[in-house]
């Protein structure tokens, strides 16, 4: 590994030890950040909101925690069998080092804030290097599903510890669960769409700006359905948002996204070939803007009505929206599907690419099951080289063998999470670029 990839590798540990900034779930007593004796690794404790991990720096592997015996937890998926046992906080790692290592805790600097959006007081959190003024911040944006600000680790750390300031928020919406169709109905008034969520974003840069300072320059950093959030707001704020880290999404039509999504879905319920055929011509049905104008044109409904009926009958119905919604009527179904078209399906940032300006990052998992990492990659080359006025070239790079996480699979460990390399060490050279210019 190079030396920027142990940097990286390292850096990512120094994050939020116990400022009670995460929402309520499933927590260990030594939860934080914690030093390997070695001098360079470094451990996070944390709970994600269902069960509480381990990530050790030096390996880039992700454990979750479970318990043994009072005192002791489990690393689980680790062979050998690696623990930590806790006592009169101390806290002790077995089984990642020829010895056992006793770790030492590591401060932090965080503040408690809230994002002031219509209708909704978000929970903020601000991460901040222990002393010292940053030049740049950034803004996250969540992935569809993900709102909490659990879900936004280890990034933030890493960007600390580069120099720059992060505020996380917990979305709207952030927990909701779905019952029944009125139930999804309600919930997708609560979570914003693309457009609201970039919204919020920029109230986010704005308070940002007013605690920081007007000489700080304030990126947007999305992930998944975040990232299309993330160039919308851009384009419409671009003296406002100074540079744009884009994490597995961000340009192409997002419908294309979810079928890519659906047929993956598809093959790994074991859909055979003809099956997924079937599918997509159910998708492309599906996905016809002609539906979702005012009213609705009638060939279209009809043929939609056609392939409902046929669905019904089919094994790929268990992979789309229809495998929740019963025996629905097409006019309730366009019901309930058309909010979703209009608010985030429908997007396509192909008009707002060229109104970007400041620098721009993406990276993109060519094994990403969720977000086709080709097509996307092609669309924001495209989308990006047709600015005017901006002094900086887009960097838009494919991470061999990465997945929508930009996690890597490792035959030794195949139930362990393990980040790629490559990205971290990217993403790392990128940060330390803008970080001088």
């Amino acid at each position: 590994m190079s030396r920027l990839g142990v940097s990286a590798v390292v850096v990512l540990g120094l994050v939020l030890v116990g400022s009670g900034a995460w929402a309520a779930g499933p927590t260990v007593p030594f939860e934080g950040v914690w030093r390997r004796p070695d001098g360079g690794g470094l451990v996070r404790v944390a709970g994600d909101g269902a069960a509480p991990f381990l990530m050790d720096f030096v390996s880039q592997r992700r454990w979750r925690l479970e318990p043994r015996e009072p005192g002791v937890w489990v690393l689980g998926g680790s062979r050998p069998e690696a623990r930590v046992t806790w006592r009169q906080s101390e806290l002790v790692l077995s089984g990642l080092a020829v010895e056992p290592m006793t770790l030492s805790s590591v401060p932090v600097r965080t503040e408690a804030m809230t994002v002031s959006v219509e209708g909704a007081e978000l929970p903020a959190t601000l991460w901040l290097r222990p002393t010292g003024e940053p030049r740049n911040a950034v803004v996250m944006l969540h992935d569809a599903g993900r709102g909490s600000r659990e879900a936004l680790e280890p990034y933030p750390a890493l960007l600390v510890e580069y120099g720059f300031a992060v505020l996380t928020y917990d979305a709207r919406g952030a927990g909701l669960k779905a019952r029944g169709d009125e139930g999804r109905a309600n919930d997708a008034a609560l979570q914003p769409g693309l457009k609201a969520q970039g919204d919020d974003g920029l109230a986010a840069v704005r308070l940002l700006r007013q605690r920081l300072g007007p000489s700080v320059r304030v990126g947007l950093m999305g992930f998944g359905h975040g990232a299309w959030a993330a160039v919308g707001a851009s384009a419409r704020a671009p003296e406002e948002v100074g540079f744009l880290i884009l994490i597995s999404g961000g340009a192409g039509a997002v419908w294309k996204q979810e079928q890519h999504r659906m047929r993956n879905e598809g093959r790994r319920r074991g859909l055979t070939g003809p099956e997924l055929v079937d599918l997509q011509e159910f998708l492309d049905v599906l996905h016809d803007a002609r539906l979702y104008a005012d009213g609705g044109e009638a060939r279209a409904r009809k043929t939609l009505d056609f392939h409902l009926q046929r669905a019904k009958r089919k094994r790929w119905l268990a992979v789309t929206p229809l495998s929740s919604l019963g025996d629905v009527t097409v006019e309730r179904f366009l019901e309930l599907q058309r909010p979703l078209w209009r608010d985030v399906l429908s997007y396509d940032a192909a008009e707002d690419l060229p109104r970007v300006r400041g620098p721009v990052l993406a990276l993109l998992g060519e094994r990403d099951e969720t977000t086709p990492a080709a097509l996307t990659a092609r669309a924001l080359t495209r989308g990006l080289s047709k600015r005017t006025g901006a002094n900086h070239r887009p960097q838009v790079t494919v991470i061999g063998g990465a997945d929508h996480a930009l996690a890597v699979a490792r035959r030794e460990a195949p139930a362990v999470e393990t980040m790629s390399e490559n990205a971290l060490r990217t993403l790392t050279a990128w940060l330390i670029t803008l970080e001088v210019q």
